[in-house]
């Protein structure tokens, strides 16, 4: 009789804590169900650009050949040289790296309508957000072949496979976050 009533007991238990067991697992919300709406929305994935300026400034090649010079054996004054020609870059390239956020902002409020005027704005952005980036990519160029200038043969090999992978990893920023704006180029 013992067994039994240990049986009949465990029974009782198991059948008690099912229903606990089956409120202690998670209920979907509607939150939950809009997240997975949200995700699979292909209007999102066609959005506007999540480019910032902060994130173009820090594809600059002279701030990589700055963080890359113990690997490049860099003296105290091509280090120095390098620091000024940091200095000039940002102010030649800070109104362009303001148009670029400000750009980014019109164009992502454009996109949000579906109105002709609304396309038009944001085409009108898109154009001016090209234009930006092209001239601090024109600007980094030049700054890069000024800087690998002052380096001697050794450093220069160095710095330009760092720049090369650099410029890659930039083309390929553009075009995840862009979509091609501004880094795209042709067969070098």
């Amino acid at each position: 009789m013992n067994r039994r009533f240990l049986i009949i007991a465990t029974l009782l238990a198991l059948a008690s804590a099912q229903p606990t067991i089956a409120s202690a697992q998670r209920t979907r919300t509607q939150s939950d169900r809009r997240t997975e709406l949200f995700d699979q929305d292909s209007s999102r994935q066609n959005a506007a650009p999540a480019v910032r300026a902060r994130d173009v400034e820090d594809q600059s090649p002279i701030k990589l050949l700055i963080d890359k010079r113990k690997d490049l054996k860099l003296t105290d004054a091509q280090l120095a040289q390098l620091k000024e020609t940091e200095g000039k870059l940002k102010n030649k390239n800070a109104p362009l790296l303001n148009a670029i956020d400000s750009l980014a902002r019109d164009l992502r409020s454009a996109t949000n309508g579906s109105s002709d005027d609304a396309r038009e704005r944001a085409r009108s952005a898109r154009m001016g957000l090209m234009s930006a980036m092209g001239q601090v990519r024109v600007n980094y160029d030049e700054s890069a072949k000024e800087a690998l200038a002052t380096f001697d043969a050794d450093q220069q090999g160095k710095a330009g496979e760092l720049l090369d992978k650099q410029r890659q990893d930039t083309d390929k920023y553009v075009q995840e976050r862009v979509g091609g704006v501004g880094g795209r180029r042709g067969s070098d």
